[in-house]
């Protein structure tokens, strides 16, 4: 090879020491850049489709959060109380609070036993006299009731001037 380099010329080795360097360094580029840059691509995209994963974790844990905290509102509604006697006594307690609250004067409140079609369905009657602002905050506060306490009968006759004598029947449906 000495001879063969000494017969070229100055800028024929110069052109020869310019391919050749060209193509040691296309080689090098092929060998061991093209993959390392091609592994770095990779893994760029693997650190975007994590990051897309973690803002998604993170948005469905504070959605999950939320859910959660939108359910224990009504957590108080789905536990039972007890026995069917218990929570008869419960709704019971609670409608007389409700009467007096709302000032109506209570001439009886009484459990109601075997309607039909109640199945799960505990009930009690109430026969009172009020005026009708009475007659319509008690069944406000019925409604607002925490144990799901329901009208199912309303009949009114008005009794003396503006007093109102009512008869309702609560219902009240258990969970089990």
């Amino acid at each position: 090879m000495g001879v063969w380099w000494q017969r070229l010329t100055k800028r024929q080795r110069l052109i020869v020491m310019g391919v050749g360097g060209a193509l040691a360094l296309m080689s090098v580029d092929a060998i061991g850049l093209r993959p390392l840059r091609q592994q770095v691509r990779e893994l760029h995209q693997q650190v975007r489709d994590a990051e897309q994963r973690l803002a998604d974790a993170v948005i469905a844990s504070g959605q999950a959060k939320a859910v959660n905290s939108a359910y224990a509102a009504y957590a108080p509604y789905l536990q039972s109380k007890g026995s069917v006697d218990t929570e008869l006594a419960a709704a019971l307690s609670e409608v007389e609070s409700a009467v007096r609250q709302s000032g109506m004067v209570l001439l009886s409140l009484k459990p109601e036993t075997g309607r039909p079609g109640s199945g799960q369905m505990i009930s009690a009657s109430v026969e009172g006299e009020s005026t009708s602002s009475q007659l319509v905050q008690l069944l406000d506060l019925l409604q607002r009731s925490k144990r799901l306490l329901r009208v199912t009968e309303l009949s009114a006759r008005v009794v003396e001037g503006k007093k109102i004598r009512s008869f309702i029947v609560i219902s009240k449906l258990l969970l089990k």
